[in-house]
């Protein structure tokens, strides 16, 4: 997976900060062949990164452990300065030297970055097990032994459904994953043949540029034969432009060789740098896919060598293949939302100018955005580019909006309009300015008696209000329940909301945050109100004891616990809370209840 250039943070400046995994004796990044890497490094320019891949490239004669310790030294320079790449473009050019690359070694690379995001602050967002584990199935082990404060199911990805489940249910003894990004997709062609996008790609050509691009790389080989036949070679000199902000979108580009600098400019006028592109990476996909004008400036920083594929056949390739554009999709939802700022940061859209990310999941990106003729503040939900062919998540999507748009209610969030633009869909809601529960529970710890009462005082209400409107929310966590400065609780993120008449019979697919479901939802049969009933129940738990009250790895075990369970004792809260807990934590569905008196005495 090639790295985002317009996501890069500017940040040159920072003292590298300490790397837990590092700090060990990492003989690696130590022998002679990597110290002459960095001597060779010095006359670079302060700005610059270390040129590492490039110098493995050429540098056939050093050893591939030297590779390794070059390519972890430039891990730590990129990461701390917010240049990181991942992984994955360290270990496909480990590829090139060796058929296949020993464990060992990937996992150098691999808890390396784990640890340097874990490290970087806001310069990086925060590793998850989970992310890392879908991203290499094969060091799942070594990520949970070495990393294990940081297995939670609490933070999955809820907008994932887990399979349609038939009466062996095989899903539900694998691991519990975030969106992925490595499944096996299908696309049916005119000519009734099949065409797969292959998780880790195929293997390509030696000498292909675009076999060696990802994500050309996770087409098959004839495929991408065929559009290396339609690419024009392009020669910059330095400090030309590939492309200036504001230009139609003429098509793309495919760095060979060189480095160019990416600088976008606000609605103000003034110039942010995004990132370097170098070998391997695209350019311009942004505007080709959307029909937006360039949302960049990108400069040679010295001669650039490229591949340039005109938007004309661009199109003409992508009616006849549209798995060519399902793969260059997916590359622009990886390169939006990332961080604070990206490529519609300081743009106007609709009359909202986007002022920093939010928040990203695996159905949509959250934008703090500002009201251009009011001055409000809003927050904008954009749907993921990655999704624009699924129709299910678009249906998905556009009922959450038409929810929302319905509630009036001063414990759920208010949506305030919607539109299309950048080729996805919007909805504008309210600003809430706050902390949602779970970073609460991460900055302070478990929650008093006194607050946990004024906060579900609060849910409550705007859960039963949901309810009075028959939809139920499905996916009630500390990460949807967003407290503001004042005190206020807002319930969010109707995603996952179903009206309950539109619920079908029978089993249907599971969709959800596992360790906060239900049994039945578990199960995939028809939920009520009384399934978020159980979910807030584990919410509760866990905002109380700052443990999950399902653990559990996998949905085969969450599911084991749930034939086994019994509401929790829990002997150090109040009498009244622990009724309130146990009442919404029975498996039974008939005899979950909560006291609305008992709830309304808990007002201030």
């Amino acid at each position: 997976m090639s790295g985002p250039p317009n996501e890069l943070s500017t940040s040159n400046d920072r003292t590298p900060p300490t790397n837990l995994f590092a700090d060990r004796e990492r003989p690696l990044m130590k022998s002679p062949g990597v110290l002459r890497f960095i001597d060779s490094q010095s006359n670079r320019t302060p700005h610059a990164p270390m040129a590492a891949l490039e110098y493995v490239r050429r540098q056939a004669q050093i050893s591939v452990e030297d590779c390794v310790g070059i390519f972890l030294h430039d891990q730590q320079e990129r990461w701390v300065r917010g240049l990181g790449l991942p992984a994955e473009v360290y270990l496909r050019v480990l590829s090139e030297r060796v058929a296949v690359v020993p464990e060992s070694w990937s996992w150098e690379i691999v808890a390396n970055e784990f640890a340097l995001r874990q490290t970087c602050g806001n310069l990086a967002p925060p590793p998850e097990v989970e992310e890392f584990a879908a991203r290499f199935p094969g060091l799942r082990d070594k990520l949970e032994t070495e990393f294990p404060e940081r297995i939670s199911l609490s933070d999955m990805d809820s907008t994932k459904d887990f399979g349609k489940q038939g009466a062996a249910d095989p899903v539900m003894d694998t691991y519990i994953t975030p969106h992925s990004d490595h499944e096996v997709t299908t696309i049916e062609l005119d000519d009734d043949s099949s065409m797969h996008i292959l998780d880790g790609g195929y293997k390509q050509a030696q000498h292909s540029l675009l076999g060696h691009t990802h994500p050309f790389s996770l087409l098959p080989p004839s495929l991408v034969s065929k559009i290396e036949t339609r690419l024009e070679s392009v020669c910059f000199q330095p400090d030309e432009y590939l492309m200036r902000q504001g230009d139609p979108g003429t098509g793309l580009f495919i760095i060979e060789s060189g480095e160019a600098e990416i600088h976008s400019a606000d609605d103000n006028g003034q110039s942010h740098l995004l990132g370097v592109s170098t070998a391997k990476e695209i350019l311009g996909e942004m505007s080709l896919l959307t029909d937006e004008p360039r949302t960049a400036d990108v400069k040679a920083r010295g001669v650039v060598q490229t591949k340039f594929l005109p938007a004309r056949v661009f199109e003409e390739i992508a009616s006849s293949y549209p798995v060519v554009s399902r793969v260059l999709t997916q590359l622009l939802a990886d390169r939006l939302g990332q961080r604070g700022r990206d490529a519609l940061t300081g743009k106007t859209l609709n009359e909202y100018r986007i002022l920093k990310r939010l928040g990203r999941g695996g159905m949509a990106i959250v934008y703090q955005a500002e009201d251009v003729r009011s001055g409000q503040i809003v927050a904008l939900k954009m749907m993921s580019h990655r999704l624009v062919y699924d129709a299910q998540a678009l249906r998905l999507f556009q009922r959450e909006a038409r929810l929302i748009e319905s509630f009036d209610h001063p414990n759920i969030v208010r949506m305030l309009g919607r539109f299309q633009a950048f080729r996805s869909f919007f909805i504008v809601m309210e600003f809430c300015c706050g902390t949602s529960l779970d970073e609460v529970l991460r900055s302070k710890g478990p929650l008093s008696d006194a607050e946990f009462r004024s906060a579900f005082a609060q849910l409550v209400d705007g859960l039963t209000y949901a309810h009075s409107r028959q939809v139920v929310h499905r996916d009630i966590k500390p990460s949807n329940v967003m407290r503001l400065s004042d005190g206020t609780i807002r319930l969010m993120d109707f995603g996952l909301a179903n009206p309950i008449e539109d619920m079908p019979a029978g089993r249907q697919a599971i969709a959800g945050t596992p360790a906060y479901m239900a049994p039945e939802q578990l199960r995939g049969q028809v939920v009520d109100e009384r399934a978020d009933l159980f979910s807030l129940g584990c919410t509760a738990y866990r905002l109380l004891t700052g443990k999950p009250a399902f653990p559990q790895t996998t949905l085969a075990r969450i599911r084991a616990a749930h034939a086994r369970w019994e509401p929790p004792e829990l002997a150090d809260v109040a009498p009244d809370i622990r009724d309130f807990v146990r009442g919404c934590l029975q498996r039974n569905p008939d005899e979950r209840h909560i006291d609305q008196d008992m709830i309304a005495s808990w007002h201030s």
